[in-house]
């Protein structure tokens, strides 16, 4: 009995494990009993066009055993075998004894040419791409994607835009999102509230009004996931195409790609040390939205002055004007009084306001949430659901909990600790081993730093080093609309 029972397991378990690594399995062949051609015939010529068609790599070029072919296509195992053999002596098929059977490494020249026109050329043309794609300023391509927006891979340091995710609370986070789930199991696997979760919606809210002086309630706020998609919502909600939208100059580079992608048409303005400058000739065309960050402006830094919000809360009054508020970095200010939000001192409904947790947390979330003055709501949330319905409900559901238990507050004021010490500790270091070369510009509040080179004809020298070295600062020239900001880097 002792034999027996350590011999059957060893037997059932080759053919699982042989069938759970047969990725191929031929579910399209159709075989005719009623056909003239022997049904051998059939697989086997459905098998070969099959594997005409495919691309197989070491792991997905095991077949099915004979068995399991002729359980599933309900034919006797003879007739599959007469089809593998007539493919293996074609050179089609090898075998591995012991392992099993897999598509030849090199296939018959007639398999590679067969079905292909001998006379006539193949006819190239390009894929028609839309305008609206093409107009993107983004050069990526292929694989530069899969390092997402900022371009950086693992264990690159100082580079702007990367927050310091390895002080992310895992351990906290997976507590109260087992917590959640258990106490709300399967609605968080549904299909979730277009407008986003309830609680989520009641903290940020009260999280606002508490600490950037914002003035809404939850029924205000719309979930979404990540800025490019507020700033993509309210373009879509507040401008039909070819009207115009004021953008700072630098700008933080998604602005401009969602704006575009919006249809909308792009006036860069300049920016001076209060802000954004909202001078306009008698020929310059209105705009319908104004972009702004006036907490910490990427890439040059510049927190916008309380004159210089009043002025364009002014101006967009009196021109009928939306202003979207991307309070970018304001958890992360260092030095003075924090500011309130435009949002906040806004007395005629014409900001649109938006944050994530990308900064705060880590970017992996995806989650942020617009704060829309009333009349808007219904419209962003009509658009937000023929877009993509809603995000996660489950970390939606966490991180309400994680705000209203405490935790993203003691969370914000330990990473700003963390922050203001490394911030310290590079401007130091910096100084004093590349003092010679650039003069650094030190901002109120944000996470990065514009780093301005004394001399011009270094440039491109330290642009190489830098890149040699996986340090990957950012030239201002990239972020800008117009010329003027080649010679200097923002660090992060």
């Amino acid at each position: 009995m002792e034999i027996r029972a350590t011999r059957m397991p060893d037997k059932k378990s080759r053919p699982q494990k042989r069938r759970r690594h047969s990725i191929m399995t031929f579910e399209m062949i159709r075989l005719d009993r009623t056909s003239k051609e022997p049904l051998h015939e059939q697989l086997y010529r459905q098998i070969r066009d099959e594997l005409k068609s495919g691309r197989f790599s070491d792991g997905s070029s095991r077949l099915p055993s004979s068995r399991t072919l002729a359980t599933d296509r309900g034919i006797s195992r003879s007739t599959v075998r007469l089809a593998l053999s007539k493919l293996h002596g074609e050179g089609y098929l090898r075998s591995e004894p012991g392992s099993g059977t897999f598509v030849a490494n090199l296939l018959p020249e007639t398999f590679l040419t067969a079905g292909q026109p001998k006379t006539d050329q193949a006819v190239h043309r390009l894929a028609r791409i839309s305008d609206r794609a093409k107009a993107i300023p983004d050069r990526r391509v292929g694989s530069q994607f899969d390092l997402g927006a900022t371009g950086a891979g693992p264990g690159v340091s100082l580079v702007a835009s990367i927050p310091a995710v390895d002080e992310f609370p895992i351990t906290v986070w997976e507590r109260l999102r087992t917590q959640v789930l258990a106490k709300k199991g399967v609605n968080l696997l549904r299909y979730s509230s277009n407008r986003g979760d309830a609680d989520l919606r009641k903290a940020i809210a009260a999280y606002l009004c508490d600490f950037r002086a914002a003035r809404c309630h939850p029924d205000q706020i719309v979930i979404v996931a990540g800025m490019q998609q507020a700033m993509l919502l309210s373009a879509m909600t507040v401008l039909n195409p070819g009207e115009v939208a004021w953008i700072e100059d630098p700008c933080y580079q998604q602005a401009r790609r969602v704006l575009t992608l919006a249809g909308v048409k792009i006036a860069p303005k300049p920016i001076d040390n209060q802000g954004i400058v909202i001078a306009r000739s008698a020929k310059e065309p209105t705009p319908r939205i104004i972009y702004v960050t006036p907490s910490h402006q990427f890439p040059l830094g510049v927190t916008m002055s309380f004159q210089r919000r009043t002025a364009v809360l002014d101006f967009a009054r009196a021109h009928n004007a939306f202003i979207f508020e991307d309070d970018y970095d304001a958890e992360f200010r260092f030095t003075g009084p924090p500011l309130p939000s435009l949002q906040g001192i806004d007395n005629s409904g014409r900001v649109i306001y938006a944050g994530t947790v990308s900064k705060i947390l880590c970017p992996a979330l995806r989650l942020g949430y617009i704060v829309a003055p009333e009349p808007l709501v219904d419209s962003l949330i009509k658009i937000r659901s023929a877009m993509d319905q809603h995000s996660s409900p489950i970390d939606q559901a966490t991180l309400a909990r994680f705000i209203t238990e405490g935790f993203f507050l003691s969370h914000i004021k330990r990473m700003r600790k963390i922050y203001a010490e490394r911030r310290d500790f590079f401007i130091k270091q910096f100084n004093e081993l590349l003092g010679d070369r650039f003069t650094l510009q030190v901002p109120e509040a944000g996470l990065n730093i514009v780093a301005w080179l004394k001399r011009e004809e270094d440039f491109e020298m330290i642009k190489r080093i830098t890149s040699d070295i996986g340090v990957r600062p950012s030239a201002l020239s990239f972020s800008a609309s117009r010329p003027g900001h080649r010679h200097r880097f923002g660090k992060a």
